[in-house]
């Protein structure tokens, strides 16, 4: 049984389908503050678990922001199998967050059956700088995750960089 994000989207903006739920984050961007418990905390911590299986189903926006956050932590730990410390790791986030990623609707999109098109410019650029600024945070995030305190790559987090979510890679 995969695990579903606890998040309410009834409060929340949409765009895509996707619920943009509040962040804990430092990093500027359009999504609304919030001070316990995020999404990013929840891709991260389901992570691990939700990559074994195949199939999600899918139980509300909340839980499709979940399954994209989960693709990009799949991104960043391929990526992070390069940089073998955490200095590296820190650089190579900053790099990928700020790199162009393709929208609902483009072709060569991941999630084309999980997400709806934009209806206008505007929801799309609403979509793309929530989460290009949860991709950052994302990132800052896991970088404490993926290395020791010493610097090195956490063995136990790297050993999930193979594998892809929902057999998905960004």
């Amino acid at each position: 049984m995969v695990y579903h994000s606890a998040q309410p989207a009834e409060n929340s903006a949409m765009a895509c389908g996707c619920a943009l739920l509040p962040l804990r984050t430092k990093v500027r961007g359009p999504a609304p503050l919030c001070d316990g418990v995020d999404v990013i905390d929840e891709a991260i911590s389901f992570y691990r678990a939700n990559v074994l299986f195949r199939n999600f189903d899918v139980q509300g926006p909340s839980d499709k922001t979940l399954i994209f956050l989960e693709l990009c932590v799949g991104q960043f730990l391929k990526r992070f199998e390069t940089c073998k410390t955490k200095v590296d790791g820190v650089k190579m986030v900053t790099n990928l967050a700020l790199e162009p990623f393709l929208l609902p609707g483009d072709h060569g999109f991941a999630l084309g059956g999980f997400l709806s098109t934009p209806n206008n410019k505007n929801e799309a650029e609403t979509w793309r700088g929530y989460f290009k600024q949860a991709r950052e945070e994302l990132g800052m995030r896991l970088v404490e995750f993926c290395y020791t305190p010493e610097g090195n790559l956490n063995k136990y987090w790297m050993a999930f960089s193979s594998r892809k979510f929902l057999n998905k890679a960004l």
